[in-house]
């Protein structure tokens, strides 16, 4: 009997790729377009994986994680870049980007005021900029 695994037994894959590009002088400005030359892929499939659009191919892992660590001088776990359901190895951004603590720019409304998601978050304990607790904890988890 040939039984294939549903596609529903897999979580999605969680990227924080636009945080780590936000971690760097490089990458923090027309980012997209020199992330995806650095890389050797297209802008749109930086564009797309960066907000959430499709799931990377394994060259893709591997050449964009490559591409960010050139940029920071040190190695990087693939699976701290981008995680089913977003388990990352190491758990804050900050942490991994070896920065003293912030908070991601999307963090701050457009008057400059805290948004509330973040209301309880402290400066470098943030998993994602678009899950500062986690993806596991917007389903009840962790």
């Amino acid at each position: 009997m040939n039984q294939s695994t549903s596609p529903q037994a897999f979580g999605p894959t969680v990227n924080r790729v636009s945080d780590l590009m936000a971690h760097t002088t490089k990458y923090s400005f027309w980012g997209v377009s020199r992330l995806a030359e650095d890389a050797r892929v297209s802008s749109a499939s930086v564009s797309r994986l960066i907000n959430g659009k499709m799931n990377p191919s394994f060259t893709m892992v591997a050449r964009i994680t490559a591409a960010l660590e050139r940029e920071f001088g040190f190695s990087i776990d693939p699976r701290n870049v981008f995680a089913e359901n977003g388990q990352f190895l190491t758990r804050f951004a900050c942490d991994l980007a070896a920065c003293q603590g912030c908070l991601p720019e999307r963090a701050i409304d457009e008057f400059g005021d805290l948004k509330p998601m973040y209301a309880d978050i402290q400066k470098g304990h943030w998993v994602t900029s678009r899950y500062p607790k986690g993806f596991e904890s917007t389903k009840g988890g962790r």
